[in-house]
């Protein structure tokens, strides 16, 4: 009875986000995570957003939703690796326009260089709904007719199942090729 008492006041002790909106729901985290329950914002990406709905159950039955979900995320994590600008947002030393910019890192190389070697193995319209979705954080409906054209009104989450199974495909063609070539040797 005192578990239950002690375990209802700490549920009761989870305030909530500041600014409480329809995208936020109380998750379950890991065990290692502090806390057994947190706030999440579904809502902070499209590609989030419809996981949790349950919308990215319908595609090939070879892939799950999770599996679908995790490809979008890793090209959403590369399309941001590949675009940063190396600069904290904080930093307003650089403050007027006229300079060149942050150089570029090495690992935006390799982000490039990734998502490159995916987009090859990715048909035109799946490689613009994959971007516009998980890169660039379109909603899935306007990337979907953005690409494929505005008969696709009633289809549109299967569309994006279908090329986010495309994606995992892309991405596994994408790491063999990368192990089947050389390393390359830098000249001195």
């Amino acid at each position: 009875m005192k578990r239950r008492r002690a375990k209802a006041a700490q549920e009761e002790s989870i305030i909530g986000p500041a600014k409480l909106h329809a995208g936020h729901s109380l998750r379950n985290v890991g065990a290692g995570a502090g806390a057994k329950k947190a706030w999440r914002n579904d809502a902070e990406h499209p590609l989030l957003l419809a996981f949790t709905k349950g919308q990215l159950i319908r595609g090939n039955e070879r892939y799950t939703s999770e599996q679908r979900f995790n490809a979008g995320d890793e090209y959403r994590r590369l399309f941001e690796t590949m675009h940063r600008s190396g600069r904290d947002s904080t930093d307003i030393n650089l403050v007027s326009g006229g300079g060149a910019g942050g150089s570029i890192t090495q690992d935006m190389i390799d982000a490039t260089r990734r998502i490159i070697a995916i987009e090859s193995n990715l048909k035109k319209q799946d490689r613009a709904i994959i971007r516009h979705v998980c890169g660039e954080a379109w909603w899935p409906s306007v990337a979907v007719r953005e690409a494929c054209g505005e008969h696709y009104d009633k289809a549109v989450v299967p569309r994006l199942c279908e090329a986010l199974d495309n994606l995992i495909e892309a991405i596994e063609a994408a790491r063999r090729q990368r192990l089947r070539r050389p390393p390359t040797q830098t000249a001195a």
